[in-house]
């Protein structure tokens, strides 16, 4: 009797984890399974609606028509900098040169000013800076110490009072560095404002030598890259008229 017990305990056991792999799979499966119907009828329903599909074409459309817009803006931003550019050395070469040009006679009187002005300033620039490397060779040079007869008694190499006086002399060459440098950095920036004026002067000769084409040589190679710039530029902006507004 106690062995036929053993033996169904045995057989049930053996039977229980078969059954609960089973049920325990059914629900991975199903899931599965209705997944793939949702899927189905979720692209049935995209076949099926041709305003479902329009829209998402024209969002998909949309965007990469923004995308060739942004672009174009850049080259035709980059574009207008470089002429910009030959422009501004169009312009140096017609101030120098002194070419005839409808008003530019006026321009060069201001930046004959102005050139007068920035070389007054560098000028006094060049006299600070031999200011500095002058101090700084105080700085930096040990103290000379006069000779001594071989029968003088050995002191000592300084005393209090000549450390205080290094002392407060090498605060005072630190102090005068720091003011010279303070003003070379204000007259660097009054020339760098000059320069800027002269570059709206220079950008000003450049477009008028472009208006009317001055006959000189060595303006005709700005005149060539220019006239490049301005078919790519034709050719850029029509591409960008030629996108529809999103």
């Amino acid at each position: 009797m106690g062995a036929v017990t053993t033996l169904n305990m045995a057989a049930r056991f053996s039977v229980e984890p078969k059954t609960l792999s089973l049920q325990e799979g059914l629900p991975f499966w199903i899931f599965w399974f209705l997944l793939g119907i949702i899927g189905l009828l979720v692209l049935f329903i995209f076949l099926r609606d041709k305003e479902l599909r329009r829209r998402i074409d024209f969002f998909f459309l949309s965007a990469r028509h923004r995308s060739l817009q942004l672009h174009l803006r850049r080259q035709i931003k980059r574009e207008r900098k470089r002429k910009s550019l030959l422009w501004v050395e169009m312009g140096l070469v017609v101030y120098q040169k002194r070419l005839l040009l409808n008003d530019a006679e006026a321009i060069f009187t201001s930046l004959d000013s102005l050139e007068k002005k920035k070389a007054d300033l560098q000028a006094e620039s060049l006299k600070i800076q031999q200011s500095l490397d002058y101090l700084v060779n105080v700085r930096t040079s040990p103290p000379l110490s006069s000779p001594k007869p071989l029968s003088a008694q050995p002191e000592e190499s300084s005393s209090p009072a000549d450390s205080v006086a290094a002392t407060e002399m090498s605060r005072k060459v630190k102090e005068e560095i720091k003011s010279w440098k303070r003003r070379r950095a204000k007259i660097e920036e009054r020339i760098k404002d000059l320069e800027e004026q002269e570059r709206v002067y220079f950008l000003t000769l450049g477009r008028l030598s472009d208006t009317f084409r001055v006959p000189e040589a060595s303006l005709d190679p700005f005149y060539q890259k220019i006239d490049a710039i301005n078919l790519k530029l034709t050719h850029l902006e029509q591409r960008l008229d030629s996108l529809h507004p999103f």
